[in-house]
């Protein structure tokens, strides 16, 4: 009776627990966001770096179409046109967005708050779940853990990627279950947990699967009481390996419905190329990383690059720490962990190492991505220190060994924050290493640290463990960590939710007024870079995603699983993409408009309908399926176009350069480079002098990239573009002028020589007229059954133009048929890209059409997610069935055999 008396006791403590392990998180995020006055707690809003640039626009385009029932596979809202799985995998499936349905889309960033103030204080509740069931412990002290762990440096420097956070969730729950396979022989949790991860995140699920894989192998060794033979744990731990190994089959069996789609669309972004620099076994810090187990050494402003974010409370340092100090841990006990730490940093320290860590491609911006991994290793390593109940284990000199060597990790870390960053940047300059100069922590900080250190020393090691002692940790770690959180947002550029609703009405309506978001047979673009939303945020806003938030289909995008080939087509005919995961609206002209099928121009309010559209397509003389586009040779891809199109000569008319004139600039035409623009070097002045030879849109490029775009001027008028494009090609518009006009089109460069280079032509607006009234004749009329992963029309065809030409990226998934028959789709165009690698890409899709009437229909399916399924629903059902005879009816009948 006494001893189950003490059970049920545990049990009622175990459940306050548990809802102490999150609503602890939930009430420190709280006051947090209550103190930056963010929604709902005030009219600050997230809406800064990914959270509004993707994460807002992303689970708005996801609510929408859902609650209008207009939810496809495909979506024409992606650049100019992109399969939407790799997006929702990589982005938004996570049970906890859900919630976006509660909410209006003018409230969607409250929504996003809540989410994030969810999932961080989620963690905390796992956490208690692993240490409860792990370590058999129901004690309040495990709020010590769970908190730091759902508080970690890791959240607080990277919460706003609220996508990741699902990984911490799953996490503890993940080893949990290899703790059950190993003990137990049981792989369900492993199974569903690890599958759940992958599912939520495949990214961080990756990743996750690397962690298991070590985890395992440490718990195997673990178990030996002595270093025992390979051979001889092989033997022992069979059943557990075989357990290991299926219950891993079978996640990444039932994951393979997002994971077959989305590999096959990652495939095609740009983030599959090969840099030598990344598989090189050299250092990624120094000893400078020990001062990030202090709080407060980073925050946003440095969240492009920067150290690993270790830190986990003051305590949590000193207990692990304490774990190597103890003579309460065996010796093998230590060596293992410290190996199993080692093996972790690792991952983190040498790049090669790092790069496999993070599916063999570099972050660009937010790095050490697995820096969690190690976390949880040292708050499982501190929990076993706590344990040891080192106020009475240890004795004096061993508490104070213990202190000395926290204050001297942490003084080493600090002074080699001063040197080594500074001269690894001498030695080998680069962008990152700049950047990490300005990321590391004032020497001042030291102090306050060793501070919280001593005091953390003095509550631990006070031999009576009361709770009012406990409470005393748990309330300066508490501080602590919200501290540090609240110091990670530094440097925020927090949005305005009032703006945000009121210019998302406001863009809506005018977005109305061309009924963009209605499902229409009549497919068309809309280029909407002049809308309002962008008022609401404090930060640059360059509106890559607007087409996903207003549900339009656009020629912008900016996300990880951009199509590359798409991307490159759009910059081969001059659009602005600063790198592979953008493509700007900014660098059309008229035949990109006509090319792209962009049927609207808007400007605040004001609705511009474009001559220049011929329909979504058009017939094409064949040719135009042989013609390849040059990289860095907008203008000369433009001329080509055209001439395969069969435009009257000069339809492209070079300006007539009358001047050049180049000296070296002055401060004071400086002033007009945009401030982030870097100017090394010599800077000049350099002004041409043209006659216009033709009327209509002027146009300017630079093959060398010597025109710094922010400080461009036609005739004294500035002609700055709206999204900073200094050290880019794209095509810049310098207005619309008459034939005969002269002007002066002045910049900064600083290369004078190259600049004589540069390109300015018009094109000219009569002679495109007629070819666009030419294509219009032979436009692809879409029937009224038509939607966005079906198309069919009619269209004529003719011996001069044979070809369908289609505004759709001619990717994998696509098939055809003209009059009923499957045809081969042809690429309409070839792009090419120089850097890193010469490769050259297919263009937009083209249909081979019969003279006379054709009625071609096209029809996507996204490529895997058929295999996927199947082989997700098999693995399921042989999970059930395994699961069902090996871990529910196995403990059945020996329940009734022991009868």
């Amino acid at each position: 009776m006494k001893q189950q008396r003490h059970t049920l006791a545990a049990l009622r403590v175990s459940r306050w627990v548990y809802g102490g392990a999150f609503l602890i998180p939930f009430v420190i995020l709280c006051l947090i966001f209550w103190r930056l006055k963010v929604t709902p707690f005030g009219p600050r809003n997230l809406l800064l770096s990914d959270m509004g640039t993707q994460y807002v626009p992303i689970l708005e385009n996801l609510r929408a179409t859902l609650l209008h029932g207009q939810f496809h596979l495909f979506s024409f809202s992606l650049g100019s046109g992109s399969g939407i799985i790799p997006l929702l995998t990589y982005y938004i499936i996570s049970p906890f967005n859900l919630l976006v349905f509660a909410f209006s889309a003018t409230k969607l960033p409250i929504a996003v708050t809540w989410i994030i103030i969810l999932k961080i204080s989620t963690i905390g509740l796992t956490m208690a779940f692993f240490i409860r069931h792990t370590f058999l412990r129901s004690g309040w002290s495990m709020l010590l853990f769970t908190t730091a762990f759902s508080l970690c440096g890791f959240v607080s420097m990277y919460f706003y990627d609220m996508m990741w956070l699902d990984s911490l969730i799953w996490l503890p729950l993940v080893a949990l279950g290899l703790h059950r396979i190993v003990s137990l022989h049981h792989y369900g949790l492993y199974t569903i947990s690890l599958t759940a991860t992958i599912i939520c995140n495949y990214y961080m699920g990756y990743m996750t699967c690397l962690f298991s894989v070590m985890y395992f192998i440490y718990l195997i060794i673990e178990h030996q009481p002595t270093p025992t033979p390979f051979k001889d744990v092989w033997h022992m731990h069979w059943p557990a390996i075989r357990q290991f190994t299926v219950g891993s089959l079978l996640a990444g069996g039932m994951s393979m419905v997002v994971l077959i789609p989305t590999a096959q669309g990652m495939l095609l972004t740009g983030k599959s190329n090969f840099f030598l620099n990344n598989y090189l076994p050299t250092p990624m810090f120094g000893p400078e990383v020990l001062a990030q187990f202090a709080p407060g050494t980073s925050s946003y402003l440095s969240h492009l690059y920067h150290a690993p974010s270790l830190f986990m409370g003051t305590l949590m340092f000193l207990l692990l720490i304490v774990f190597f100090v103890s003579p309460q841990v065996k010796a093998v006990e230590k060596n293992r962990t410290m190996w199993l730490l080692i093996v972790m940093g690792l991952g983190l320290f040498v790049t090669i190492l790092n790069t496999a860590w993070h599916m063999f491609q570099q972050p660009a911006g937010f790095p050490y991505r697995n820096v969690y991994f190690f976390t949880f290793l040292a708050l499982v390593t501190a929990y076993r220190a706590w344990q040891t109940h080192p106020a009475q284990s240890m004795n004096d000199p061993q508490k104070v060994l213990a202190l000395v060597w926290g204050v001297g990790l942490l003084v080493i870390g600090f002074l080699s924050a001063q040197v080594i960053p500074v001269v690894w940047d001498h030695l080998l300059p680069n962008y990152n290493h700049d950047l990490y100069v300005l990321s590391q922590p004032a020497f001042h900080l030291v102090w306050p640290a060793l501070g919280l250190l001593l005091l953390n020393t003095m509550l631990l090691f006070i031999s009576e463990w009361r709770p009012v002692r406990i409470g005393l940790l748990g309330t300066l770690l508490c501080l602590e960590l919200g501290g540090n959180f609240l110091w990670a947002t530094q440097g925020m550029e927090f949005g305005s939710q009032p703006k945000f609703e009121k210019y998302f009405r406001q863009d809506s309506q005018t977005l109305a007024k061309v009924s963009a978001a209605k499902a229409k047979p009549n497919l068309h673009r809309i280029d909407f870079t002049h809308d309002e939303i962008g008022k609401a945020y404090d930060g640059a806003y360059n509106h890559y995603n607007d087409p996903l938030m207003y549900r339009y289909p656009g020629i912008s995008s900016y996300s990880s699983t951009l199509v590359e080939q798409a991307r490159v087509f759009q910059h081969d005919l001059g659009y602005f993409s600063p790198n592979v995961r953008r493509i700007s609206p900014q660098g059309y002209t008229h035949l990109t408009d006509t090319l792209m099928g962009v049927k609207y121009r808007l400007h605040g309010t004001t609705v511009n309908r474009l001559n220049a559209y011929a329909g979504i397509g058009f017939a094409v003389p064949a040719e135009l399926a042989h013609l390849q586009l040059d990289d860095q040779s907008a203008m000369v891809n433009q001329e080509w176009v055209l001439r395969a199109l069969g435009a009257q000569p000069n339809t492209l008319s070079p300006v007539k350069v009358l001047r050049v004139k180049t000296h070296r600039a002055a401060v004071s035409d400086l002033k007009r480079v945009s401030r982030t623009t870097e100017l090394p070097g010599q800077r000049f002045i350099q002004t041409f002098t043209v006659r216009v030879t033709a009327t209509g849109l002027l146009h300017g490029y630079s093959p060398t990239n010597s025109i710094v775009y922010s400080s461009l001027k036609v005739n004294g008028k500035s002609m700055k573009p709206a999204i900073n494009a200094d050290g880019y090609r794209y095509l810049i518009s310098l207005g619309h002028h008459t034939r005969g006009e002269v002007l002066k089109i002045s910049y900064v460069t600083q290369g004078p020589l190259q600049g004589y280079g540069n390109q300015f032509a018009t094109l000219n607006q009569q002679r495109y007229e007629k070819l666009v009234t030419s294509l219009k004749q032979q436009r692809f009329k879409l029937r009224a059954k038509s939607g966005v992963t079906w198309l069919s029309g009619d269209v004529t065809g003719t011996p001069q133009r044979s070809l369908l030409y289609l505004a759709i990226p001619d990717t994998p998934g696509w098939t055809a048929k003209v009059n009923g028959r499957p045809v081969k789709i042809q690429s309409a165009m070839h792009a090419q890209s120089l850097i890193p690698v010469r490769q050259n890409y297919k263009g937009m899709i083209g249909v081979p059409l019969h003279v006379g009437k054709n009625h071609v229909t096209l029809t996507y399916t996204t490529p895997g997610l058929k295999l996927g399924a199947i082989i997700s629903a098999v693995s399921l059902g042989l999970f059930v069935f395994l699961w069902f005879a090996a871990e529910w009816h196995r403990p059945l009948k020996h329940h009734e055999g022991a009868k």
